[in-house]
């Protein structure tokens, strides 16, 4: 008895053993996480396109656009001067700033600020010796009206670079203290309130800190020691995660500075530096003064003229400061290559020379001057975005790529207007600066239609010798390239003779015509003959040749379920159920 129950346990574990084991599932690696840290320039605003002839006295033209800041940017400080007597210049600008630029930043997430100098605040009418508090608050409101409100903007900046008596102190703080109750943290209204300053002299600061979002800290020229000391002399006085440590790029015509904030190699610059030591001490993140001047230098003819920037360096100290790796830049940068490489008609050995260079990078500078350039005019694509082409990703190029490869093959060879329009429509799609899933959608469907409709069909035609029909044409249509094979039919009471055309070939924009020619049979032998139902070919139908099927070989990793292990699983079960019967018996 305990040798057929060990004998029955025996077979069954085996059974069981015979059962395939399935692979756990290979999971795609999780979306790298990354800090999102503020990150904030200065915008200079008569270097907006909108803004012409403005506190400057070169004779270029703006080239810039608010709306055209690098996605990454989550606070923009609209910078402005206008000279006395150029208010009328300045119109176009504010018009722009409140009727375009403030709801397209807004529905990105971008926060607008205003700056104005720390002496402004000293400007408050009053009557007695010291302000009363209702004097402090309507200069607030004041100062609200005059740089914020008209345009519907988000917050103000006070720049502070002077040295204020104690006296000019308590009156600062009076006028903060009042416009705090609007903006900024104690507000709670989701405006900002920022103070931003080149030194350390705190009694401006020290008596109004709580009412500020962050201190801005204006150290042009240094790298993260000075930021270490900065953020330790105000830590007193405001948390780390709210200073916002900022650097600056060559301003033109200036006679003196000379900062130089970028330098190569990458990882010896201010900038590097300073990125790296904000997001590794839980800083507020950076800013950038001058942004429009990324890459410029203090030589001619840089220094002397105004032309359009790349932003490589705005562009990778965002990447930088937020804690983004070096191959999450590589997959950003080449899904921007193979996306726009369809409408610009880059070379191929260009792609392949910044596929290399891409590839061997080292840090995320590396990455971006691939696609970049060092320069506007040395770029693959000057306005490639790495945030804004992560959001891009998400939305699938697969089928819009495969079209767009097949139109490519066609119109190699062939000129078909329909065709070369609906590929140019959507190769500039999504060779632009950004687009939608459902315009991806739409654009490959009509593209898909086109070469669809470039594909002229296949024709048998059945004929006696005088040409007479004697059967139904057979249609044939496929794709582009798409191979074909024509047969004689068997038709009753003919038998065939020859055939004019081709009977095989492939697919393309010229119809193939093809003729299959009979003779009639000798009407003694048709008298006995049964005469069968005519074959009815629905041309409707796709009948292209097809490949024959392949064997499916297994995926690396994966075992094959043979025959005869199927077979010896099914014998033991079998031989289970026949000793647990027997079992069974005997018991009985």
């Amino acid at each position: 008895m305990k040798k057929k129950s060990f004998l029955i346990g025996l077979v069954l574990l085996l059974c069981l053993s015979l059962i395939p084991v399935l692979p756990a599932e290979k999971t795609a690696q999780a979306e790298e996480q990354v800090i999102n840290k503020n990150f904030m320039v200065y915008y200079r605003a008569w270097r907006d396109k909108e803004m012409k002839g403005v506190n400057t006295s070169l004779p270029d033209e703006n080239w810039l656009r608010m709306t055209d800041i690098p996605y990454g940017i989550n606070i923009v400080n609209v910078f402005s001067y206008v000279p006395p007597g150029q208010e009328k210049l300045a119109e176009p600008f504010f018009k722009k700033l409140k009727e375009e630029y403030e709801p397209e930043l807004h529905a990105r997430g971008v926060k607008l600020i205003r700056g104005f100098d720390y002496t402004k605040l000293l400007e408050i009418p009053y009557q007695g010796s010291f302000p009363t508090e209702k004097e402090f608050d309507d200069y607030a409101k004041a100062l609200l009206d005059e740089l914020m409100l008209p345009w519907g903007l988000d917050g103000l900046d006070i720049d502070m670079e002077t040295f204020p008596t104690d006296d000019e102190v308590k009156i600062s703080d009076g006028v903060i203290q009042a416009l705090s109750k609007y903006i900024g943290p104690k507000a709670n209204n989701g405006t900002l309130f920022l103070y931003d300053t080149n030194g350390q002299n705190v009694k401006p600061f020290q008596n109004v800190s709580s009412n500020f979002d962050i201190l801005a800290y204006q150290q042009y020229g240094s790298n993260s020691s000075r930021t270490e000391m900065a953020a330790n002399a105000y830590a007193p006085y405001i948390a780390n995660n709210k200073f916002l440590p900022g650097l600056t790029f060559p301003e033109e015509q200036d006679p003196s500075n000379r900062w130089y904030d970028t330098k190569i190699p990458y990882e010896e610059s201010n900038i590097y530096q300073v990125a790296k030591y904000a997001r590794e001490n839980n800083l507020a993140g950076m800013f950038l003064y001058a942004f429009d001047r990324d890459g410029k230098t203090y030589e001619e003819p840089d220094i002397n003229s105004i032309s359009p920037s790349n932003l490589l360096w705005t562009k990778t100290s965002i990447l930088e400061v937020n804690g983004y790796s070096v191959q999450t830049a590589q997959n950003l940068a080449k899904h921007h290559l193979n996306r726009i490489k369809y409408a610009k008609n880059i070379p191929t050995q260009t792609l392949q020379t910044a596929d290399t260079q891409i590839q061997n990078a080292k840090n995320l500078y590396d990455v971006n001057v691939a696609v970049l350039g060092s320069t506007y005019e040395n770029a693959i694509s000057p306005t490639y975005d790495p945030i804004l082409e992560q959001e891009l990703m998400g939305i699938d190029l697969s089928k819009a790529a495969q079209a767009l490869d097949k139109a490519d093959t066609i119109l190699q060879n062939t000129n078909i207007a329909t065709l070369k329009q609906a590929r140019d429509e959507l190769a500039n799609l999504i060779g632009g600066k950004k687009y939608t899933a459902n315009e991806v959608s739409t654009a490959t469907d009509k593209l898909l239609l086109a070469l669809q409709n470039s594909v002229s069909p296949v024709t048998a035609k059945y004929q006696d010798e005088s040409g007479k029909q004697i059967a139904e044409d057979t249609v044939l249509t496929g794709q582009f390239g798409d191979t074909f094979q024509l047969t004689q039919k068997e038709i009753p009471n003919y038998t065939f003779l020859k055939a004019e055309g081709k009977q095989s070939g492939t697919f393309s924009n010229q119809p193939v015509v093809t003729t299959f020619i009979y003779q009639k049979k000798d009407a003694a032998l048709a008298v006995n003959s049964k005469p069968s139902k005519p074959e009815i070919v629905d041309t409707n139908k796709v009948s292209a040749e097809k490949p024959a099927a392949s064997s499916v070989l297994p995926q690396t990793g994966e075992e094959p379920v043979h025959f005869w292990v199927i077979f010896i699983g099914l014998f033991a079960i079998s031989l289970a159920f026949i000793l647990l019967v027997k079992k069974k018996k005997v018991v009985k």
